[in-house]
Order: structure tokens, then C-alpha cells, then sequence
């Protein structure tokens, strides 16, 4: 569904296409085609499986909210696999708006800084350059910042959605309109 966090795995041993030595497999695609994120492939992050098992490559995705779709491929630098397609489910209330709705509020939320890296390629290396302190929690105790906090709103059914949240902070209204429905 849109707004959801997922992992797309990619198994070599189940292609023809051979990692390259340089940096194994890489992933290029975008939401709501032509819209891309980036245009160059993006490095998946290697995961060993043992000595009797090649490894496998992953990549994380934070869909966006205005996501209806993720076109893919994989590739190794020279070849390609692909492209693949994910179809997203969106918010109930946005379920019969045309896709330019869709187009231009994407648009608009991928161009801000940043965007495309936090939904594409959400790794686990990004620095953290502050530490922003929520209302419950005390830099007493230890590093607070070493969490990983991302304050927001966490309903997707909000328009004030964020899918990269992970701490609830109240930012989404309660709307008693939407409950009658």
C-alpha cells in the first residue's frame, strides 16, 4: 500500500544475470512512471547466506503516499532484469482520483532534498546529522540519537502521513468526518 515500507530481494541464482564484481547488483527504478528517482542505479545492499548459498541482494523502499506504482529492473552494469511492476493500493478517500492527482502531488513530495534517497534506498548507513528530541524522551540514559527516531504522524489513512515515521508525535488531526464514513 502506499505510504508502507517493503524490502525487494533479488536472488542471482534464479537469473541469468551475474553480479558484477565491482558492486554486485544494482536496482533503478520509479513510481508513477516517467517519474524516476535518481535516473542511475542504485548499489543493493549484499546479504551473505552461508558457504553452500550465493548471496542475495536487497533493497528497501518507503513508498510515497502519492505512489500507485514502482517500475523496476535489476542490473549488473552491463545487463538487465526486467522491468518488473508493483501495483500499490491507495488511501481509501483517494481511491477514484485521476492519476494526475496522483502525478503531481508525487512530484511535488520526491523534489524536496533528500526525498528520493529516504524512498528509494532508506539503508541502514545513513548518518544521522541531529538528533531531533521528542517530547517524552531525555538525552538521559544514553544516545538518544543512536535510535534512529523519526517523529511524525504514523496513521496512513491521514493526509499528514509519514511514512518514514517510527514515533508517533500527534501530528495527525483526528477529523470526525472521516468516521462517519
Amino acid at each position: 500500500m502506499s505510504g508502507e515500507k517493503l524490502t525487494l530481494f533479488y536472488n542471482p541464482a534464479a537469473s541469468k544475470l551475474l553480479p558484477n564484481e565491482e558492486y554486485g547488483i544494482a536496482f533503478n527504478g520509479g513510481f508513477n512512471q516517467p517519474i524516476m528517482c535518481g535516473g542511475e542505479p542504485r548499489e543493493m545492499t549484499r546479504k551473505t547466506r552461508g558457504k553452500a548459498d550465493p548471496p542475495i541482494y536487497s533493497i528497501k523502499i518507503c513508498v510515497p503516499k502519492h505512489a500507485v506504482n514502482l517500475i523496476f529492473s535489476f542490473t549488473n552494469g552491463a545487463e538487465w532484469d526486467g522491468p518488473y511492476k508493483l501495483q500499490f493500493r491507495v488511501l481509501k478517500g483517494w481511491q477514484n482520483k485521476p492519476i494526475s492527482f496522483f502525478n503531481e502531488a508525487l512530484a511535488e513530495e520526491l523534489s524536496k532534498e533528500g526525498a528520493c534517497e529516504k524512498a528509494i534506498f532508506p539503508d541502514s548507513n545513513v548518518v544521522i546529522t541531529r538528533c531531533a528530541m521528542i517530547a517524552n524522551l531525555s538525552a538521559e540514559g544514553g544516545n538518544r540519537c543512536s535510535l534512529d527516531l523519526v517523529a511524525g504522524c504514523m496513521d496512513p489513512s491521514s493526509p499528514f502521513f509519514n511514512p518514514l515515521a517510527n514515533v508517533d508525535d500527534g501530528s495527525c488531526p483526528l477529523d470526525s468526518e472521516t468516521e462517519d464514513e
